[in-house]
């Protein structure tokens, strides 16, 4: 399949660089719903930029064979081997310069996920950083092993059809976007708040939301501006309260109404599916198992061959 380059390089002066970054992309979040995060995996070759930079912030993992990258700093020229695992970070607007070599021709592979910087700045004041002050550090070959796993797991949400969840993209990108600025931002806390989880008056609203909305696109902001707190609060908050993420609590409560309208006999696994918002019949299927360990279509066979024991 061919993708779209969707995270742009351009030029200091704000011009679009031609032809873009190099490489062919071989997976992408371009069909998601994911509003604030864009995911590339790209295949590169050996390749040089000067004076470029992108107007997102930019994470990029090598999760291939290692690589040399050649860059100049206070006059010298530094040459560096970047390892399989190892991460760039290139902030918003901030100019770079470097030149990729890949050894023996093949291809380096990376991951790229771009986060909006208005995004960012919506975290950073959940955080009680002040917003206005945020400056990210860029990082050149540094190892972190939770940009790692949140960098496969939206891969794998494209990958399994979970990314076609917006809450799915929302959740991982949060968690993305509150680790960047805790490790990589030049910003201070505020006083540390405490937790004790949702007052009982916003938990039972934010749960009556949730079953009010469960065929509609929910996301986290939603549920949060609904209890009238701000995302990254109300995501911590429900967890201790729920023992869940809100994106868990959702798909649980889709699961658990969906297998209410298959028991009725009124609906088929599809209409299921549908009516209480997941994607399709496969993507209710997945997580039905998960839940109740059987699929739904056991269920359904199980629950008519009870009710034909009883007719007897």
């Amino acid at each position: 399949m061919k993708y779209p380059h969707s995270i742009a390089l351009w030029h200091t002066n704000g011009e679009p660089v031609p032809g873009g970054t190099p490489g062919r992309v071989v997976l992408s979040s371009v069909d998601t719903k994911w509003n604030d995060i864009v995911l590339e995996q790209r295949h590169v070759p050996s390749s040089e930029r000067a004076d470029v930079m992108y107007k997102r912030h930019v994470i990029a993992i090598n999760i291939g064979h290692s690589f040399t990258w050649e860059f100049e700093k206070d006059g010298r020229v530094h040459r560096v081997q970047r390892a399989r695992g190892t991460i760039s970070i290139f902030p918003s607007h901030q100019p770079f310069s470097g030149r990729l070599k890949a050894e023996g021709g093949v291809l380096a592979n990376f991951i790229l996920l771009a986060l909006n910087p208005i995004f960012v700045s919506r975290v950073a004041e959940g955080l009680e950083f002040d917003a206005d002050r945020i400056e990210l550090t860029e990082q050149r070959g540094i190892t972190d092993p939770t940009f790692c796993h949140i960098a496969l797991a939206l891969r794998a949400g494209i990958q399994t059809g979970d990314a076609l969840d917006r809450m799915y993209g929302e959740a991982l990108s949060t968690a993305l976007a509150v680790h960047l600025l805790r490790e990589y931002g030049a910003a201070a806390l505020g006083p540390k708040r405490q937790y004790g989880g949702l007052p009982r008056a916003k938990l039972v609203r934010a749960v009556e939301y949730i079953q009010d909305q469960l065929d509609t696109d929910l996301t986290v902001s939603g549920i949060a501006q609904a209890v009238g707190i701000s995302p990254y609060y109300f995501t911590r908050l429900f967890k201790e309260s729920t023992g869940q993420s809100p994106h868990q609590y959702v798909i649980e409560a889709r699961v658990r109404k969906a297998k209410e309208l298959l028991i009725s006999g009124k609906f088929s696994i599809g209409e299921a599916a549908f009516r209480v918002g997941f994607v399709d019949q496969s993507h209710l299927t997945r997580h039905f198992k998960r839940v109740f360990g059987l699929p739904p279509k056991r269920l359904i066979e199980s629950q008519k061959a009870r009710d034909c024991a009883l007719r007897l």
